[in-house]
């Protein structure tokens, strides 16, 4: 069906080629708003709307799935499974790495949670602390008789 419209498989690699090519641009520019401290700068470099954001979080599953396309095509093209692997490496290694350093994004918040409810723990232990030192609990004891 490709044929039938004039598309090859040269011109379908090349758009595919060229639109992970400008996706992780994309990528990369709204990282810098996104995450900056990544760039270990504690405010964004550009002033992007924040309704943004929900796009620039799908850009890495728009990229394996573009590469995943960009490497059935390939795999057409070459026929042996073999040969792909070891033509075209980089490719699965970058397929590969997606999901991977999504895992890494997934960490580092949950990393911020858990340091998040670590602070309020000591923050409730030393709360306690001061509580006990400044109103302590003085039992009398029963044995202490009083002259009356």
């Amino acid at each position: 069906m490709i044929n039938m419209i004039g598309i090859t498989t040269s011109h379908m690699h090349k758009v595919l080629t060229y639109s992970i090519l400008s996706l992780l641009i994309l990528f990369f520019i709204g990282s810098l708003e996104f995450m900056p401290d990544v760039y270990f700068s504690s405010k964004p470099m550009l002033d992007l709307p924040a309704w943004m954001e929900g796009y620039w979080h799908s850009i890495p599953w728009l990229i394996f799935a573009l590469s995943s396309a960009d490497i059935l095509l390939k795999y057409k093209k070459v026929g042996n499974i073999r040969l792909l692997l070891r033509t075209h490496w980089m490719d699965f290694i970058m397929l590969a790495l997606v999901p991977f350093l999504f895992i890494f994004k997934v960490a580092k918040i949950s990393l911020k949670v858990y340091k998040v409810a670590k602070t309020g723990k000591s923050w409730s232990k030393l709360s306690h602390l001061v509580k006990k030192i400044l109103f302590p609990t003085g039992k009398v004891s029963k044995d202490v008789k009083t002259d009356s």
